[in-house]
């Protein structure tokens, strides 16, 4: 295949990815609405995404550094979890009870970051390095598309029937890893991964601080979007159609800012990109607290969309420059170890936090946290990796 087109290529399954976290975003919660109104189950049920992802991505991605499949190393891992991802999500909106929702839920979110940890392992394996920040670029810009479409059809489709959006998610996602699966190939390396484990990163001082940093910029994260639509249908007396309508222009910024942040970390110091989209996201989410009108959420969540999206096409790229390569799925699986659990607390932490005190403090938490994470990356270099 040409190479100017792998970078887009590669990004296909990246559409299911956003879509299905997306669902975690609106229809999830409504679905555990209707078997619970608790907070904190709710929080429950939806951390397990976070939960899961803390060992699920780490041990995908370090067996499949260590594979040799005739069809590549990554692709079976992918295609396993995407078909037990798309089966039960289509269980859980006929879970008659909490405990059933939360089983299914559980296996759904095993799966999902089950084939999460060996794509995005894949990525810088199968592009140029010059083409790095494209190919993570376009990558969020389908994932931010596959996201449109749940905020877009997912709540129409909902009154229709609640398991129709699951099945479309179910669909568009499986569909998405079988696309590129059939037509990338992946790059086979002389260098084998080690044969034994090794938590070695712990003496690399770049990759701490690029792992403590997204633990902050996730834990920030995490305290918001299980409970953004909540927050404005509660507090702010809006529909859940405009929430849901603010989510979407939030993923219509990133789809739109996601190629040219991505381009630019290609063209200039990836860490620089990274430190600006903190800083917007800081600045967007601290200004939130004063938003009260449908508008004022539209905007403020635009201007977050912007700060996320540069965020992600960098964290990737900067972590596939500063490792061994030959080890890219153990590291990637750390990373979203690292970004896993902050979710994990922040989501159960949040939903304790609500049920308690309310949400009177729900935006400038996530706002300091935040500006810790800018604070981390300020004051940190990541220079690229050198074999001794």
């Amino acid at each position: 295949m040409n190479k100017k087109y792998v970078p887009y290529l590669i990004g296909i399954p990246n559409m299911g990815v956003g879509l299905l976290w997306a669902m975690n975003m609106v229809l999830i919660p409504l679905l555990v609405n209707t078997v619970t109104k608790s907070n904190t189950k709710l929080g429950a049920l939806t951390s397990m995404g976070a939960f899961t992802g803390i060992f699920v991505q780490y041990i995908a991605g370090m067996i499949s550094d260590r594979s040799h499949f005739k069809m590549g190393k990554r692709k079976p891992f992918m295609l396993i979890g995407s078909i037990c991802a798309a089966i039960f999500i289509c269980v859980m909106p006929f879970a008659s009870s909490y405990i059933g929702m939360f089983i299914a839920a559980f296996v759904f979110y095993f799966s999902l970051n089950f084939y999460q940890g060996p794509y995005y392992s894949m990525i810088p394996e199968t592009v140029d390095e010059n083409q790095l920040g494209l190919a993570n670029g376009f990558s969020k810009v389908v994932s931010v598309l596959g996201s449109a479409v749940i905020f877009v059809v997912g709540p129409s489709l909902w009154e229709k029937g609640h398991y129709l959006p699951f099945f479309l998610a179910a669909a568009l996602a499986l569909g998405s890893v079988i696309i590129t699966a059939l037509f990338i190939k992946e790059k086979s390396t002389n260098v084998k991964s080690p044969a034994k484990l090794s938590f070695d990163f712990l003496k690399r001082p770049a990759v701490m601080k690029l792992y403590i940093s997204v633990f902050f910029i996730f834990l920030s994260y995490g305290c918001i979007t299980p409970y953004f639509v909540k927050y404005c249908t509660t507090i702010l007396n809006l529909t859940s159609n405009t929430a849901s309508t603010a989510l979407l222009l939030l993923t219509i910024s990133g789809a739109i800012f996601a190629a040219p942040m991505g381009i630019l970390s290609d063209k200039t110091e990836r860490r620089k990109v990274l430190l600006i989209g903190t800083l917007i996201f800081t600045v967007a989410i601290a200004f939130g607290f004063l938003c009260k009108s449908a508008i004022s959420i539209y905007i403020m969540l635009s201007v977050v969309g912007i700060g996320f999206i540069a965020i992600q096409v960098t964290i990737y790229s900067i972590l596939a420059e500063i490792v061994p390569p030959e080890r890219m799925g153990e590291f990637m699986g750390i990373m979203n170890l690292f970004i896993s659990l902050s979710q994990f607390i922040a989501t159960n932490a949040m939903g304790v936090f609500l049920d308690k005190f309310g949400f009177t403090l729900f935006l400038p938490i996530a706002a300091i946290i935040m500006f810790i994470a800018f604070l981390i990356i300020f004051f940190s270099k990541f220079p690229k990796y050198k074999r001794d």
